[in-house]
């Protein structure tokens, strides 16, 4: 079966992963105009989503921005340079992914889908799975469960809560 691609006038290439050092990363999330809050919640979303740099799609893709779900805005789509395929990790269902010019950019459209859903600190959810306060890092890793990762309401697990609130104390060191 093939996987529909929402941008088709952009090649497709072959799928990689790469390690990107923390510290490009870092740089990438400090050059984006977006709040302290904003840009933390963007380095923990980028951490999970990339067991710590070890695993960008192409080597710009931090937080898995899939092709195959209808195009983004339209305000994106110079940053978008091509699309790739693989086996997504949590269904094993094959999938499309955006391949970015720079880390930068992909740190761009995930600061926007932060600040869309609520998942920062000093934010009112009313997601559609989270609905509540983010006054805390443990309420943060809630709401990012439910919105960005699970897709519904779920219980936290108390480990990853723990890793959450670490990341997070990280950040405020590094954005401030």
């Amino acid at each position: 079966m093939a996987v529909r691609n929402s941008y088709p006038e952009k090649p497709i290439i072959p799928f990689y992963v790469k390690k990107v050092e923390m510290g490009a990363i870092i740089a990438a999330i400090q050059s984006v105009p977006y709040s302290v809050e904003v840009k933390r919640s963007a380095y923990i979303v980028v951490r999970n989503e990339t067991l710590n740099g070890n695993d960008v799609i192409c080597g710009t893709n931090l937080c898995g921005v899939q092709s195959d779900v209808g195009r983004w805005d339209a305000k994106y789509d110079s940053f978008i340079v091509a699309t790739c395929q693989h086996k997504e990790n949590k269904t094993g269902a094959m999938r499309g992914f955006v391949v970015f010019d720079t880390l930068a950019h992909c740190i761009t459209l995930l600061c926007d889908k932060i600040i869309q859903k609520g998942i920062f600190i000093g934010e009112h959810v009313d997601g559609k799975y989270y609905k509540g306060d983010v006054t805390t890092p443990q309420q943060e890793a809630d709401a990012y469960e439910d919105e960005w990762v699970e897709g519904a309401t779920v219980k936290a697990d108390p480990t990853e809560v723990r890793d959450f609130v670490s990341m997070y104390n990280q950040s405020v060191k590094l954005f401030v």
